[in-house]
């Protein structure tokens, strides 16, 4: 991990007002130093204290700030157009996928920026849950705060948002503890190497995410636990050493669903 530590905004540091007790849960969690603002600027504590990430509380999330000058925060990305698409009565393309129900008990392991994960527990409903694994720590606690502290004018996608239980740990590690059948759905959604998009607003992202390849063996310990199906989002055309009984998507598009069926396990 990048040498990094925790420090609270310039208008707090002012008033000598420390972090709030959600991050400073996140930094004891993580063994995340958290050093004084002092009024201090961002420049000045990064070569002071000679980090290369600084997280810094701000209204409303965790800002990351990279000693190139690039920044980093949580935002729901996409989730917000899919989500309304739900509202309208229209069809999309990842709850499709998944059949997702009302109630489902779903597990999302590769968290990121929880874009899929908002999605999931909005389909899945008050009923239903959500269970979403990161483990890259960095990226752990951008979004696990910006589940808590992104403000919406949407109540039901903020209650799908808190409904989401984020978890810090290896996907591999997490599923040798599950039991058989316990959940209905699991999805991964594994970062590619290289950007099917271009975009210069997840860039500092990228430099903290986990690249580890999702394995044959990963695929069928998912398998069995999943009582439904088990979907991996991935670029059209790869991921050919995993076996799929079903490739959605990509007829038209970069990007496909391989999908396993938990049938006759």
């Amino acid at each position: 991990m990048v040498n990094w530590a925790c420090t609270t905004s310039k208008a707090r540091g002012k008033h000598r007002e420390g972090l709030t007790a959600q991050a400073k849960d996140l930094c004891a969690e993580l063994g995340i130093p958290v050093i004084a603002r002092q009024n201090r600027g961002i420049p000045w504590l990064m070569e002071q204290y000679a980090l290369e990430c600084l997280l810094v509380e701000e209204d409303g999330g965790l800002l990351a700030h990279w000693g190139d000058g690039s920044r980093f925060s949580f935002h729901p990305g996409m989730a917000v157009h899919r989500i309304k698409q739900i509202k309208d009565g229209k069809q999309e393309m990842l709850t499709q996928i998944l059949e997702i129900e009302p109630g489902d008990e779903i597990l999302d392991c590769t968290l990121g920026m929880a874009n899929d994960a908002i999605v999931l527990s909005f389909a899945a409903g008050a009923q239903g849950h959500v269970t979403a694994l990161e483990s890259s720590p960095l990226i752990y606690a951008i979004t696990s705060y910006g589940l808590c502290h992104w403000s919406t004018n949407s109540a039901r996608m903020k209650a799908a948002m808190e409904r989401i239980e984020t978890i810090h740990c290896a996907y591999e590690d997490y599923l040798r503890q599950c039991v058989p059948d316990q959940f209905d759905t699991v999805y991964f959604d594994p970062m590619f190497e290289q950007p099917v998009y271009t975009s210069s607003g997840i860039a500092p992202l990228r430099r903290a995410a986990n690249y580890a390849p999702l394995t044959e063996e990963t695929l069928e310990r998912a398998c069995q636990v999943a009582r439904r199906k088990v979907a991996v989002r991935h670029r059209a055309g790869t991921l050919t050493h995993l076996h799929f009984d079903e490739i959605k998507g990509g007829k038209y598009s970069t990007l496909a669903y391989g999908v396993r069926y938990a049938d006759g396990k």
